[in-house]
């Protein structure tokens, strides 16, 4: 079997997994497949060699059509529209770009560029407590769920689809400035 694209799909329900390992078991030296889920839970299983490959595919285009499921796209994944700066809008690749005045859209760019701000100062903060400060100084109703995403990753943390973020960002936090210590002072 090829490792370099261990992924592959349920025969039944198309859904993908990820081949962990090929493995033996004993004492009856019988041929296994470790494999994990690519969707919540993210499961581990191990199953016999030779019934993993009838219940599993490598092409995902070998699937029947009403197995096949759409991949949603993810805000955070660039799309083809316009750049929007400043209410204005510019078509990339023109010599003299065309401009837009959208009604609102300035100042939906400045509170664009605010949230970025405050985002980056939150990126760049020394402690833990200074990230709790600028964490409790943002709006709470201007947070969208791509902010919170990105600020739980910067703190290794994972935000699932029925958690509040907010509430789990703040606590973690909490638990984390609480227990910050400078490590200078040990030395």
């Amino acid at each position: 079997m090829d490792m370099n694209n261990p992924i592959f799909f349920n025969r039944e329900t198309g859904m993908p997994v990820q081949v962990i390992a090929q493995a033996r078991t004993k004492p009856v030296l019988q041929d296994v497949i470790c494999y994990q889920e690519l969707e919540t839970p993210y499961a581990y299983f191990v199953m016999e060699k030779g019934q993993f490959f009838k219940e599993y595919i490598r092409n995902f285009e070998e699937l029947p059509l009403d197995r096949q499921k759409k991949l949603e796209k993810h805000q955070d994944l660039p799309d083809k529209r316009p750049r929007i700066s400043k209410g204005q809008v510019e078509n990339p690749g023109q010599e003299a770009p065309q401009v837009i005045y959208a009604e609102g859209a300035v100042e939906a760019q400045d509170e664009m560029d605010e949230r970025t701000k405050r985002l980056l100062e939150f990126l760049d903060a020394e402690t833990y407590k200074d990230k709790l400060k600028i964490f409790t100084s943002m709006d709470k109703e201007k947070l969208d769920q791509h902010m919170i995403n990105n600020i739980a990753a910067s703190l290794d943390l994972s935000v699932e689809d029925d958690q509040d973020g907010y509430r789990m960002i703040l606590s973690e936090l909490q638990i984390r400035s609480k227990f910050e210590v400078d490590r200078g002072d040990r030395l």
